[in-house]
């Protein structure tokens, strides 16, 4: 998660957005190529469902920037994971910072299950017992797809002129027990795109679980943020808790503000 914080999956997670009506299973198309993070604010979020699969999984980030004096500044974010066999997943991201040119501290923790049943997406603050709503919609991956979860990684600025380059295959390896191949993809913001003076450059090289079809490790790198580290360990692969998906009897739910 994407993922789902120093990634973007939050991002989606505070767009404002409209109801939307309930899906069935064969309402669910292939995903669109393009990430949902391009798509216009007050749209609906892509989601990825893969049903058949559960597991439950924590996911560590850490992104560290060098300054120019030589200092080093460490953030580090944590999110555990579960997906059951319908494909509803919940994220509990526990959050220090969310990176950025200006860094914001959170020291919080935030709860989302998204139920492609239902097409929404629930927020939960616990504080206040509210559940804020949002629509999302459910998409299949392709069959044999290794497009990269883009709901992983560092924050992106939004809407830049990116020229992305195409992505370079790196092969496939072990890790925590997985299958997973890797994909290198370039990305540079021209000069003068953002005031810059010169062009700036980006790197994200993601493993994907083959079976799992999420993110098992990556890296980001990028000047302004540093370079983020994701690996998701501890990985089981049962049917977790239906109550895990299901928002608390005493939560008043309350749909996204525009």
């Amino acid at each position: 998660m994407a993922s789902r914080c120093n990634r973007p999956e939050l991002v989606a997670l505070v767009c404002a957005c409209a109801a939307w009506p309930v899906a069935r299973a064969q309402d669910v198309a292939t995903c669109p190529s393009t990430p949902a993070a391009t798509a216009s604010a007050g749209a609906p979020n892509n989601v990825r469902v893969v049903t058949g699969v559960p597991y439950s999984a924590l996911g560590t980030s850490e992104t560290v920037l060098t300054l120019p004096d030589g200092n080093r500044v460490v953030r580090q974010n944590v999110i555990r994971q579960w997906r059951d066999s319908d494909g509803r997943t919940r994220s509990e991201i526990s959050l220090t910072t969310i990176g950025g040119s200006t860094p914001v501290e959170l020291n919080t923790t935030i709860t989302v299950i998204d139920d492609p049943a239902t097409r929404e997406r629930y927020m939960l603050r616990s504080g206040d017992k509210v559940a804020v709503t949002m629509p999302i919609v459910p998409c299949r991956p392709e069959a044999n797809s290794l497009e990269p979860d883009l709901s992983v990684g560092p924050p992106r600025p939004s809407n830049p002129p990116i020229r992305v380059s195409a992505p370079v295959p790196l092969g496939e390896r072990r890790v925590n027990g997985e299958t997973v191949a890797g994909r290198r993809i370039e990305a540079t913001i021209p000069a003068g795109a953002m005031g810059n003076s010169k062009p700036i450059r980006m790197s994200a090289e993601q493993w994907y679980g083959k079976d799992l079809q999420v993110v098992v490790e990556a890296t980001y790198r990028d000047p302004r943020t540093g370079e983020t580290r994701y690996r998701l360990s501890h990985i089981e692969r049962v049917e977790p808790d239906a109550t895990l998906f299901q928002v608390p009897d005493n939560y008043r739910r309350e749909p996204r503000r525009k």
